[in-house]
């Protein structure tokens, strides 16, 4: 064989082993992200089952109170709430007044 089919082999083996060298970053680049999906949406599970967990402790933990209070007579108190505020009509005749003051011509 001569140097220059030598050559000319030895540089098709160069490019093969190059694109299976792409292809196989190609390839762990999605395993990479299909990995940290797959740990965030555990992660997402094991917090949901936490928090279930806690929610039933809690609710357990209210109804004990409830009864508690019930056997001492102590008046039931009610879930604290925010307050909640009407908003003020902005289609009153004062409002009207200000604004036609505020739009009058000089």
């Amino acid at each position: 064989m001569s140097v220059w089919h030598e050559l000319a082999d030895l540089q098709k083996k160069k490019v093969e082993l190059e694109f299976q060298l792409h292809s196989l970053e190609e390839k762990e680049k999605s395993l990479q992200e299909r990995t940290k999906l797959l740990e965030e949406k555990l992660t997402i599970q094991e917090l949901e089952e936490h928090l279930s967990v806690k929610s039933e402790a809690v609710e357990k933990l209210q109804s004990r109170i409830t009864e508690l209070e019930k056997k001492l007579n102590v008046p039931e108190k009610k879930p604290e709430t925010s307050a909640i505020t009407k908003e003020p009509d902005t289609k009153t005749e004062t409002t009207g007044y200000f604004l036609s003051k505020l739009f009058e011509k000089e």
